[in-house]
């Protein structure tokens, strides 16, 4: 992989996302014209290298399709016209019922169901590794496998921080069709992009300098994977001992592209992390840099040929200058998050601008949504947990209400939880913001 423009990103070997996928009943009683589920998801995943395009890929983010759930003896979960209800019961189903059976990173439903309140799809942002948001709903609304897959694309680029490629971004993907847009676009209309612009590959950098994406450091065991093996896709499964891609495109010395077997005397293959010339890396070589001043490096152990698990500071740990504490490897400042969400120069407003805001239980101020689409209003301790409250001056004194405005958020209907405090931020001495999911509730933001 090239990053010529993220340097980042060049000194990361490629990540690996672990999907599990669940098909509704009523996307199996689609009309033929359709596409096949299993064909729209391999394009997606770029788990079969005869299907175009591996949308993914070029970011060095690799889609390890764990399982592909077909509901076709009645669906799990209430699907209705409104997704973002059907998301919220998803993401609750995800977390109760398949997170304790499948360990995974993300789950996605392909719906044939008709929303009235979004276009093609929902997800939730910056949500990737969260046992409880990390997800998305799609609808099944195109004779196009490409389309499909775009759109389910574009909801796991959500989850994994990225923005819309709004006009005041500047946004480009090299797409030269002029009625094409990037995957990040918002829904216009136009043929749906099947690549993702410079500024998502921005915001996925900046997602993993802030450690959201400490879940996709390692790499799935063969026997995990689903459908058959084969050679040339880029994961190493069962029978394999290495894969380099297709023929065309492997530059790799120590594998053999056609068999997906090493070559005689190596020892391990190019892509492994703890490899160098074929051979493994001596004990001690540092294979994972630290991403964050919460992470940790980890190194060889001159016996296996990938990195050690991903390690990091234990939580509660001060970072930032004592402004924030680690968590799950990430050291998330409330100022940082207003400055991702407004830019440079952003700051909180004052407390008592957010304690009336956050209070209010709407739109403008909440701690969550129920899965009906209505607001959690904040309870007094809570107020520094739940949606982000930023003001583009770096002006913080006290207002009237009347003048406390709150932060601007983008009207998108297709994503949710784009401004809410991310779990570890400091809301109060020794206390962090953490995610609760009591009974009949959505993704819950607590002190």
């Amino acid at each position: 992989m090239v990053f010529q423009n993220y340097p980042s990103l060049q000194r990361v070997h490629t990540r690996t996302l672990e999907i599990a996928n669940q098909v509704d009943v009523v996307s199996l009683s689609l009309p033929a014209q359709c596409p096949p589920v299993p064909l729209v998801l391999q394009c997606w995943a770029g788990s079969d290298p005869s299907v175009p395009p591996q949308f993914l890929r070029p970011l060095g983010v690799r889609v390890a399709l764990l399982a592909v759930e077909v509901w076709s003896e009645g669906n799990k979960i209430t699907v209705g016209s409104s997704a973002r209800a059907v998301l919220e019961r998803f993401l609750r189903w995800r977390w109760e019922e398949l997170l304790p059976q499948l360990p995974h990173d993300n789950a996605q439903l392909l719906t044939g169901a008709h929303f009235d309140d979004v276009s093609v799809g929902i997800s939730t942002q910056a949500s990737m590794c969260s046992p409880t948001r990390s997800g998305g709903v799609s609808m099944d609304h195109s004779i196009s496998v490409l389309v499909i897959a775009s759109t389910v694309a574009h909801q796991l680029g959500h989850n994994l921080g990225m923005r819309h490629d709004s006009t005041g971004r500047f946004c480009d993907c090299g797409d030269l069709r002029h009625d094409r847009s990037c995957i990040m676009a918002p829904p216009t209309g136009l043929t749906p992009g099947l690549s993702f612009s410079n500024c998502s590959k921005q915001d996925l950098e900046h997602s993993l300098q802030q450690g959201q994406g400490w879940c996709l450091s390692n790499v799935p065991e063969p026997q995990l994977l689903t459908g058959s093996p084969t050679c040339g896709n880029h994961f190493v499964e069962l029978g394999e001992e290495c894969d380099c891609g297709l023929s065309v495109e492997c530059t790799d010395p120590c594998c053999n592209s056609s068999s997906c077997q090493l070559m005689p005397g190596a020892m391990c293959a190019t892509e492994d992390t703890c490899c160098q010339d074929c051979q493994l890396r001596h004990a001690g070589h540092m294979c994972r840099e630290l991403l964050g001043e919460c992470d940790l490096p980890e190194f060889c152990d001159g016996v296996s040929r990938h990195c050690p698990p991903d390690t990091f500071l234990q939580d509660g740990q001060p970072c930032a200058g004592g402004r924030a504490r680690c968590y799950s490897g990430a050291c998330a400042t409330y100022e940082e998050q207003c400055q991702q969400l407004l830019g440079p120069g952003a700051s909180p407003v004052s407390s008592s601008c957010m304690a009336a805001l956050n209070t209010r239980g709407d739109e403008r101020g909440h701690c969550g949504q129920f899965p009906n689409g209505s607001y959690v209003t904040c309870t007094h301790q809570d107020i520094s947990c739940g949606m982000l409250q930023c003001q583009r001056s770096s002006s913080r004194g006290d207002s009237p209400e009347g003048s406390c405005q709150g932060t601007p958020v983008p009207g998108d209907k297709d994503v949710t939880d784009v401004a809410m405090v991310l779990p570890g931020t400091t809301c109060g001495p020794g206390k962090v913001s953490s995610e609760a999911t009591g009974e009949g509730l959505g993704g819950v933001s607590q002190c």
